[in-house]
């Protein structure tokens, strides 16, 4: 890979059409630089994600379909995301509500 921390779509691209067993080691290895890179305590997750989008790579049967499905998952957990926010800011709504009855009495 080339010095730059820019990502470099051509050198990946040639590498997996020249050489697609060193496009993997090399994809892993970027891969697993970039989790060990993180806070010890998310590891872990990241590890079980990558693995995730791994099996789902494997069993999609195209690129095309992996990437629906991997679309599909990214969706799924941006509204899980999206609905805890919305309780944080009712819980949120609810404490400040609180507190300003407190203050009044």
């Amino acid at each position: 890979m080339p010095d730059s921390d820019e990502f470099d779509f051509d050198h990946w691209k040639n590498l997996a059409e020249r050489d697609p067993g060193a496009y993997f080691s090399e994809r892993n290895s970027m891969i697993e630089a970039f989790i060990t890179a993180q806070p010890a305590d998310a590891q872990p997750m990241l590890r079980e994600l990558q693995a995730r989008i791994d099996a789902t790579r494997a069993v999609a049967g195209s690129p095309l379909a992996a990437t629906r499905e991997l679309s599909r998952m990214l969706e799924q957990h941006l509204r899980m995301l999206s609905e805890r926010l919305q309780a944080l800011r009712s819980e949120t709504g609810a404490l400040h509500a609180a507190l300003q009855s407190n203050i009044k009495h």
